[in-house]
């Protein structure tokens, strides 16, 4: 990279001095030059582009429109964030973004610190952001502004491989602690309660087969019939759908590996019945069904059932008949709380809800259902009982 200064005589006969830095070429191959002028002598102009020059030595220059905060941010969502990033989460990167933007938008990037990034994280959480959904601020919750937190850190530490920074200014930053919260689940009287409610709805085969395998939502609206081996009952869970505001797409499973899940006998019965009355579907609209898809839960046509809708509904017949805070990822966590308060080994519930590691599943299933905390205490008194009255025999 080269620059050099110049000279010019302003209308008014008064000399200014610039310099001018050679910044390569951009993405269309076009040159690009940074300028800065209005130096009254050569020397400060000097100065200032030896000082720029040297920033090139330690780390890349930052162009104009990089040199901000929002600047960078919009480089980074641009050139790195798709090719490491799915189309949802980059909505989510870019949601979480924008509660930040207010405060440190117009900030050079260079002069954020610790001190100013904590402030604006505390802001949040006693304060609050702007949601779309709300005309005026709310506070967030910690884990929201943890995620925030995240997106932040991992911008920086792409400005630092690109050597505009030196340090990452988020290390420094203690944020607003996170509240515990326990995942919500139901027992077996009030997942039959919640799955008889959603027959009405057209949505009692879905949720039955979330229950009874863990799947998450997407995974579930993705299954096409070859994907089910219901003679040996089992199903092979390879692939999810997402939404986002361009529409529906299939990707791979969050773990992006594919596992196979046994079915309880009981789903196999229902799955067996729900494509013989599925079957109705597929005649009335005989070639306008769409059985290139041949998904197992689908609309009347064979089509993709969009996920935002089916959780709404979801949720709308959990209020309906009293279940407040429960929603279709609550299924998922029913059937792993299930499971492992009835003794199931941890790698095993790990494997059928597609977890990476055991470890993963224990940090989110460190609870019990309501019953077994009372059954461990019945058990505690029992085993002390017992013991009692074994000692109070030989003495």
């Amino acid at each position: 990279m080269k620059g050099c200064t110049f000279k010019r005589i302003l209308p008014s006969g008064k000399i200014s001095w610039g310099y001018v830095i050679d910044a390569g070429r951009d993405r269309d191959g076009h040159r690009k030059q940074i300028f800065k002028s209005g130096f009254e002598l050569q020397r400060d102009a000097d100065a200032e582009l030896g000082r720029r020059l040297n920033e090139q030595r330690e780390g890349e220059l930052i162009t104009p429109d990089t040199a901000t905060f929002a600047g960078f941010l919009n480089e980074w969502f641009r050139e790195h964030a798709p090719r490491h990033c799915t189309p949802k989460t980059l909505e989510r990167y870019r949601q979480l973004a924008g509660y930040v933007l207010p405060d440190l938008g117009q900030v050079r990037i260079q002069e954020l610190s610790a001190l100013v990034l904590e402030r604006v994280f505390n802001r949040l959480k006693d304060s609050g952001g702007w949601d779309r959904k709300a005309s005026q601020p709310r506070p967030l919750s910690g884990k929201t502004v943890h995620h925030i937190a995240g997106v932040v850190h991992v911008i920086f530490e792409k400005a630092i491989k690109l050597k505009v920074l030196k340090v990452n200014p988020m290390d420094g930053v203690d944020l607003p602690p996170v509240e515990p919260r326990e995942a919500r689940a139901l027992d077996a009287d009030q997942l039959t309660w919640y799955l008889d409610a959603a027959r009405p709805h057209g949505l009692y085969e879905l949720f039955t087969f979330l229950a009874a395998t863990g799947a998450r939502r997407g995974e579930g609206l993705a299954l096409s019939w070859p994907a089910l081996d219901l003679a040996h009952g089992a199903a092979r869970i390879a692939r999810s759908l997402e939404q986002t505001r361009k529409g529906l797409r299939l990707k791979e499973t969050k773990s992006r590996r594919a596992r196979i899940i046994s079915l309880p006998v009981s789903l196999v019965a229902l799955l067996i019945a729900h494509r013989a009355a599925q079957q109705a579907n597929r005649d009335a609209f005989g070639p306008d069904y769409r059985t290139d898809l041949d998904l197992v839960f689908c609309d009347p046509q064979g089509g993709y059932l969009k996920p935002d809708s089916v959780t709404a509904k979801a949720c709308l017949i959990a209020r309906k008949i009293g279940l407040k805070g429960v929603g279709l990822h609550t299924l998922r966590h029913s059937h792993a709380s299930q499971l492992l308060s009835r003794g199931v080994p941890l790698p095993t519930v790990s494997k059928r809800l597609g977890h990476s590691t055991p470890y993963t599943t224990a940090a989110i299933y460190a609870h019990a259902l309501p019953k077994d905390d009372t059954a461990a205490a019945e058990l505690w008194d029992g085993v002390m009982k017992r013991a009692a009255e074994a000692s109070s025999t030989t003495q």
